[in-house]
C-alpha cells in the first residue's frame, strides 16, 4: 500500500470573522487557479467574543519574544485537532493583518469623542480620536513592536516544524480599504464582507483586479520597501494595502 499523498494546505491567518468572511470564498478560487491541490483554511483565533476580533499584535502580554508560539496556541492548536491537520501539511502560513495607524506619531492621536458616539476610537485620515491618549499610544508602541518583528520574518515556527511565512496589511483596516470606511459598526462589517464576498463568486481574476487596480494599493515596491512605506507619516492611517504583493507572488509562482 503506497504512502498518502502529501497534503498542500495554506494557512491565511485572518483578525475576525468579517475578515474571513469577505477573503474565503475568492482566495481559496485564486489558489485553485496556482495549484488545483492547494487546500486554503483561515483558522480565527479562538474564544474570542464575537465582536472583539482576534488582533494577536495588540494583546497585552504578547510580545516579539512570544508571539510565535501564541500564535499558535490561539490560532492552530485547536484548528489544527478540529481539521484533523499536522504541521507537516502546511505549505506556507499568511497572516492578514490591520494596522491601525500605529505607526502615526503620538502627537497625532488626540483626545476627544467618537463623532459616531460609540466611545470608540474613531481613525480618521490625520489622526486617531479617542478618550483615552495613553492608552491608544501605548497600544501602537507594543503593536508596532509585534509587527515589525512578524514583517522580518520569512519562517515562522510550528511545534518542531518550520514553515514559510508573511505578513501583509490592509490600512487603516480592511474595511477602510474594501469599503472607505474605516470605522464601521460591526453588522455593517458583517454585511459588507458578505457582499463582496458573493461579488466575487467564481470571478478570483476580478477580485484580484480590484484589490490590485486601486490606487492605493503599494506598487513598484518588494515587500521589504511596503514595509518601510506603511511606517511613514500618517500612511498607516490611510487607504493602503501590501497584499497586491501575495497576487503578484503567485501569479508568478504559477507562471514557472
Amino acid at each position: 500500500m503506497g504512502k498518502r499523498p502529501k497534503r498542500k494546505i495554506v494557512l491565511l491567518l485572518v483578525e475576525g470573522k468579517s475578515d474571513r468572511e469577505a477573503l474565503q470564498l475568492a482566495i481559496p478560487e485564486f489558489y485553485d487557479q496556482i495549484d488545483e491541490n492547494i487546500e486554503v483554511f483561515f483558522p480565527i483565533i479562538r474564544k474570542d467574543e464575537e465582536e472583539a476580533g482576534g488582533d494577536i499584535t495588540s494583546r497585552i502580554g504578547v510580545h516579539p519574544r512570544n508571539i510565535e508560539g501564541e500564535i499558535y496556541s490561539l490560532f492552530l492548536k485547536d484548528f489544527f485537532d478540529e481539521e484533523k491537520i499536522m504541521p507537516k501539511d502546511i505549505s506556507e502560513i499568511i497572516q492578514i493583518v490591520d494596522i491601525d495607524g500605529v505607526y502615526i506619531p503620538d502627537e497625532a492621536v488626540v483626545e476627544g469623542e467618537n463623532p459616531n458616539g460609540t466611545g470608540k476610537p474613531y481613525y480618521g485620515a490625520e489622526s486617531i480620536i479617542c478618550l483615552n491618549t495613553d492608552h491608544i499610544i501605548k497600544r501602537n508602541v507594543y503593536k508596532r513592536e509585534n509587527l515589525d518583528y512578524l514583517s522580518s520574518l520569512t519562517t515562522i515556527k510550528v511545534r518542531q516544524k518550520t514553515v514559510p511565512y508573511s505578513v501583509y496589511y490592509f490600512s487603516s483596516n480592511l474595511d477602510h480599504f474594501l469599503h472607505h470606511e474605516a470605522n464601521l459598526e460591526y453588522r455593517m462589517k458583517c454585511y459588507l464582507a458578505d457582499t463582496f464576498a458573493k461579488n466575487h463568486i467564481g470571478d478570483p481574476e476580478g477580485f484580484v483586479e480590484e484589490i490590485s487596480g486601486d490606487p492605493a494599493a503599494v506598487t513598484g515596491m518588494t515587500y521589504e520597501e511596503s514595509w518601510d512605506y506603511i511606517r511613514q507619516g500618517l500612511n498607516s492611517l490611510q487607504r493602503h494595502t501590501n497584499i497586491n504583493l501575495l497576487f503578484d507572488r503567485l501569479i508568478s509562482e504559477g507562471a514557472e
